[in-house]
């Protein structure tokens, strides 16, 4: 695994916080995906939980790969367990650009009026307690919350970017 794929704190099964690092080509993603899913399991997270939490990371790292503008250097992840939530914090350096300024998705009548595209962050918004963005000293920064009981979801709140994100 090359050096810069993944990074976190020691796993302990009482482990709390991780962090990582994610290069940006697609395999780095499968391997981050594998890699949260081994420490999750040992942190005792329902698979729901994981389940939802891995849907959401997808999107977002998916969406930073293929459209972010000017990218430069890895997508760092830092993950903490609180009290009735998981918190993820995405950072990466490209062109600003808010995700979560994207309207909510129109659903079609139909299949055969669909298109591509435009789904992914309605899904995340779905899937998440809280979705805020912020763009602070040239990088980006993302924050999902994710329950860790799976009720009580779907009520992503859309931030307008006003959030500390002083713990590095």
């Amino acid at each position: 695994m090359a050096e810069n794929d993944r990074q976190h704190l020691p796993r302990t099964a009482a482990a709390s916080r991780w962090r990582y690092r994610v290069g940006r080509e697609r395999g780095a993603i499968g391997r981050f995906a594998d890699a949260l899913e081994h420490d999750l399991v040992a942190a005792g997270v329902a698979e729901s939980v994981r389940q939802t939490l891995a849907t959401v990371l997808d999107e977002l790292l998916a969406n930073v790969l293929m459209h972010a503008q000017s990218a430069r250097g890895p997508v760092h992840v830092h993950l903490r367990r609180r009290k009735d939530d998981l918190i993820v914090r995405l950072r990466y350096c490209a062109t600003a650009f808010d995700p979560t300024a994207i309207a909510a998705a129109q659903m079609p009548a139909s299949l055969a009026a669909a298109t591509p595209g435009g789904v992914g962050i309605a899904m995340v918004r779905a899937m998440t307690r809280e979705f805020v963005y912020a763009f602070r000293r040239g990088e980006n920064h993302l924050r999902v919350r994710v329950a860790l009981q799976t009720a009580g979801i779907g009520n992503g709140e859309r931030g307008n970017g006003e959030w500390g994100i002083g713990n590095r």
